[in-house]
């Protein structure tokens, strides 16, 4: 048995939503089980048949359908294990997508595609469902869209118990394989198991459309190591080894320029396998070397916080600097202009620089950045 206990993606937001979702599966399973103690509909209390009714009335099914079961259904379950494992997926791969698609996005993605799978099922099957698997396998999809190249550790229950870190992708692909086969194998009638697999499936599909729709329309914005962008270095790296065999290309008669698409190959690759450091000291040095290498801004900032928090402020300025030439028209030159001024007045002993960055992007700052403007201008006249 593989227990996903946590994921090595940091994340800004309170996952709020998560704990929501799990606290009302809980709760209503709680009721399911208090119930089913006190014997259901034949326990004859008026108020524990209603109860009981309604819990029934909320179960997915085709033969009974209500559009209102397409959420209900997702809130109960049929066991202790079933409520276990889904929760169990949910709490880790749930603040990382949460923490992308923001508190009523992640609800609403939740909530939609556990309806899109438990429809699904409705057109293949007449056996009622239950349970939160749909919305889960797609959040556990999207999380693969999201951060493909992370790590999870899992608990792992066999001969030996033990915590082990692996690849996200493998993970992930092995529970799709296995939902896969396991929905074969009960159409072949060699599985017997009562599970909805076309509901996990559902999910596992919405999930993935959903996400990687949302970051290729430019709804959801891209980061540096993103299923996107993974497939964004891939196309480079073709086109960068097709261009490369063509030995009598332009591109190749201009020195200045292939080695400047070379350097920019070399940094990516660098910063998508997590050697960060090292494509940003690349980066710097073919600044020195006067290569015109042009970063996407996602990349860049990724550069310059990375120098910041390891203490090479300088640095780290340097690549921001170059982030204000490069991406004039970036939403966040105003926050970026505020951290350099910061750097310049409290690390760097620059004033000068620190008061021509504050009168050029003055008209930047935000409302939310007049406590810090106030802050940094005071400072600057002492």
């Amino acid at each position: 048995m593989l227990i996903p206990i946590g994921t090595n993606v940091k994340h800004l937001r309170y996952p709020t939503v998560t704990y929501v979702l799990i606290g009302l599966n809980l709760l209503v399973f709680a009721m399911q089980w208090s119930i089913q103690r006190a014997g259901g509909v034949e326990f004859g209390a008026e108020t524990t048949n209603i109860i009981s009714n309604g819990l029934n009335n909320a179960r997915l099914s085709s033969g009974n359908f209500h559009v209102y079961s397409l959420i209900t259904y997702q809130f109960l379950h049929a066991g202790w294990i079933h409520i276990l494992g889904n929760m169990l997926f949910l709490l880790p791969f749930g603040k990382a997508v949460e923490d992308r698609l923001g508190h009523v996005g992640f609800a609403f993605f939740y909530l939609g595609c556990g309806a899109f799978g438990g429809y699904i099922h409705t057109l293949f099957s007449t056996a009622p469902v239950v349970g939160a698997s749909g919305s889960v396998c797609a959040v556990t999809a999207a999380f693969i869209v999201l951060a493909p190249k992370t790590y999870i550790r899992v608990l792992l229950v066999f001969f030996i118990i033990g915590v082990y870190q692996i690849p996200s992708m493998l993970l992930v692909a092995f529970f799709v394989l296995f939902d896969v086969f396991s929905l074969l194998a009960s159409m072949a009638g060699a599985n017997a198991e009562p599970t909805a697999w076309i509901v996990h499936l559902g999910g596992y599909l919405s999930g993935f459309v959903i996400t990687f729709s949302l970051l290729g329309l430019g709804i959801l914005a891209s980061k540096e190591f993103d299923l996107t962008q993974i497939l964004k270095q891939a196309k480079r790296r073709h086109e960068y080894k097709r261009v490369m065999q063509k030995t009598t290309s332009p591109l190749l008669k201009d020195e200045k320029l292939s080695r400047s698409r070379m350097r920019r190959f070399e940094i990516s690759e660098l910063a998508a396998t997590g050697n960060t450091i090292a494509a940003a000291e690349k980066y710097l040095l073919a600044c020195k070397d006067n290569s015109k290498v042009k970063l996407n801004k996602e990349l860049l900032n990724s550069l310059g916080n990375v120098l910041i928090r390891n203490g090479r402020i300088g640095e780290g300025v340097q690549v921001y600097e170059h982030y204000l030439t490069q991406q004039r028209d970036a939403q966040n030159t105003g926050e970026v202009a505020l951290l350099l001024i910061a750097k310049y007045i409290r690390n760097l002993d620059n004033k000068d620089r620190a008061k021509e960055l504050m009168n050029e992007y003055s008209g930047k700052f935000l409302n939310t950045h007049a406590s810090l403007v106030a802050t940094l201008t005071r400072e600057l006249e002492i």
